[in-house]
């Protein structure tokens, strides 16, 4: 393959590895998000717990006892629709790194072939400049040689 053709094809797969890796990059930024959401509903039903517990002790009504156990079932399932969207926001980090490393590894081989050939090109131009030292060097010899025949 042409080596103009290589290097448009190494950019190609070096921009897509770049913009998988922008993807992977906010997929975590988006996991980190709803932990600390769900972070924040654990600390919030902690906090509501104790108040109601606190509350209890100087008495509270049953109605009142009710509206608190109510808000904590909300709560609760709050934070279990949260986790929910915590755990697929981890599928996601994990499909879209493997998305990446895939395709990281795709661009290193073609640079990596981009590297071979340069290596094989310049192996090819020391070979003839070889030859065409080699060749000097024996044409100078045959003519010496020629030069003491004559003489």
């Amino acid at each position: 393959m042409a080596k103009s053709k290589l290097d448009l094809l190494l950019k190609l797969e070096s921009d897509k590895e770049e913009s998988l890796r922008m993807d992977y990059l906010k997929a975590q930024q988006h996991l980190q998000s709803n932990q600390q959401k769900l972070q924040g509903l654990n600390n919030f039903r902690m906090e509501y717990s104790q108040q109601l517990h606190l509350k209890g002790r100087s008495g509270l009504s049953s109605a009142g006892f009710s509206q608190y156990h109510a808000f904590i079932a909300k709560i609760e399932e709050a934070i279990r629709q949260q986790a929910s969207t915590v755990n697929t926001a981890k599928q996601v980090v994990t499909q879209r790194k493997a998305l990446w490393l895939k395709q990281q590894v795709k661009a290193k081989a073609v640079a990596k072939l981009i590297e071979k050939q340069a290596e094989k090109q310049a192996m090819q131009v020391a070979k003839a400049e070889q030859k065409m030292l080699d060749e000097f060097a024996s044409n100078q010899f045959y003519q010496r040689q020629l030069k003491n025949a004559l003489l």
